[in-house]
């Protein structure tokens, strides 16, 4: 019998995403559950927010920009927070 040929799995994902982080997460369990499979992750960078200038913003001029209000953002916060729970990792938005 022949050995497997690794699973090739290409990952595009920005650094500082919340939520790409915890597909990071996810990604790591899932592959914890076959330890048998070979498998090749391929972490390929991606810029979610390229439109931000190099010099930056403030916060509240980007939550406005990208999500409509900073209201607007602590509703979507909190599904970050609560889906970053589930994964055991910690998401403190008020620190940033």
């Amino acid at each position: 019998m022949s050995a497997l040929k690794p699973l090739k799995i290409d990952i595009v994902s920005d650094v500082v995403c919340p939520w790409c982080y915890i597909g990071k997460r996810r990604i790591e369990n899932a592959l914890a559950l076959v330890p048998d499979v070979p498998v090749e992750v391929r972490w390929r960078p991606f810029f979610l927010n390229s439109w931000v200038p190099r010099e930056g913003i403030s916060r509240d001029e980007y939550l406005t920009a990208k999500f409509g209000s900073v209201e607007a953002y602590k509703g979507i916060a909190g599904r970050v927070v609560a889906a970053a729970g589930e994964e055991g990792l910690t998401n403190r938005p008020e620190l940033v």
